[in-house]
């Protein structure tokens, strides 16, 4: 045992706890090394992602310089092209005696169709087949579908007439 002027008194450590106190100071002190090892790994990973975007950022400024200017050739070159062709027009009135707008006029056949082909424009294949049915046929069908009672024999005639209807 031994004394201290402040009055306490400590024993000195065995042997096996000196060993033992050596080994966990030199396991905290590889753990702080691996600890500084990881941490400058991540640091020269995050370095190394920053100059690589650093260096795409450039490469794609360059790209889009490189675009605006092939824009701004081609730009030009309408310009240019306009500039050439830019030809005055001559304008040629030939009039029929007679006649006050220069429009002719219209068959009458065509002007009963043209409004039905706009019409049907927006139909479907099944709506346009119908157009090329009389009423009566069409008529018919129906009263030949609501006699039917069985659903699925139902649907199969509607569909039969149909496809019919949609090859003629």
């Amino acid at each position: 045992m031994v004394d201290l002027r402040s009055g306490k008194s400590t024993t000195p450590y065995t042997k096996a706890q000196e060993e033992q106190v050596a080994a966990v100071l030199k396991e905290r002190k590889e753990k702080k090394a691996k600890k500084l090892i990881k941490q400058a790994k991540k640091l020269a990973l995050l370095e190394e992602q920053g100059a690589k975007k650093k260096k795409l950022q450039e490469e794609m400024e360059k790209l889009q310089r490189e675009e605006e200017e092939k824009l701004k050739g081609v730009e030009e070159e309408e310009v240019e092209e306009e500039v050439e062709v830019e030809v005055p027009l001559v304008r040629t009135v030939t009039r029929e005696r007679g006649e006050t707008s220069g429009r002719k006029k219209e068959d009458p056949w065509m002007e009963r169709k043209i409004p039905e082909l706009v019409a049907n424009l927006s139909l479907g294949e099944d709506e346009e087949a119908m157009l090329y049915v009389s009423r009566a046929e069409q008529e018919a069908i129906i009263q030949e579908l609501e006699a039917e009672e069985d659903p699925l024999k139902r649907q199969t005639i509607e569909e039969d007439k149909k496809l019919e209807w949609k090859l003629r």
